[in-house]
């Protein structure tokens, strides 16, 4: 497949919602902290795993940083549906589970008629004058975002 570069190649991937940073104990958000994402195995923090962006470009050095309200982006792993954030220090250390896709999900994208699937099966075209526009990834973020049938 051509187009969206999420439709490149595998489609396995886990995908993890934008999240707040939240410090329990001090009751507020880390804000502008430095994050980096790892199996929830490597109980040690050893070894970070590789993160792309929602659209699949590599993360530079595989860092999350929160941002100035304390917000983690959303962010993409392909080998692992839970990981944990932990920063440089260890002082803040999160699990966090992907986005669900269940069978209902599942089930749901396959029906014909929903505008996921239309958005899955559409013929990647660029509209004319406008090279950068990917009328079928904008198409699947819409039916992923509003769950239009």
């Amino acid at each position: 497949m051509s187009g969206h570069p999420l439709l490149k190649g595998t489609l396995v991937a886990f995908t993890f919602a934008a999240i707040v940073a939240w410090d329990p104990n001090g009751k507020q958000a880390v804000k502008n902290v430095s994050f980096q994402v790892y199996a929830v195995t490597d109980t040690s923090y050893t070894t970070p795993l590789a993160i792309t962006d929602p659209f699949g470009a590599a993360i530079p050095g595989n860092i999350l940083n929160s941002s100035s309200q304390g917000v983690f982006p959303q962010f993409m792993q392909a080998t692992n549906s839970t990981v944990v954030i932990a920063d440089s220090t260890k002082t803040y250390a999160w699990t966090i589970n992907c986005v669900q896709q269940d069978a209902a999900t599942a089930s749901f994208i396959n029906t014909p008629t929903s505008a996921t699937a239309a958005a899955l099966s559409a013929t990647y075209a660029p509209v004319t004058g406008s090279p950068n526009y990917d009328a079928m990834g904008d198409a699947l973020v819409f039916a992923l975002i509003f769950g239009g049938k």
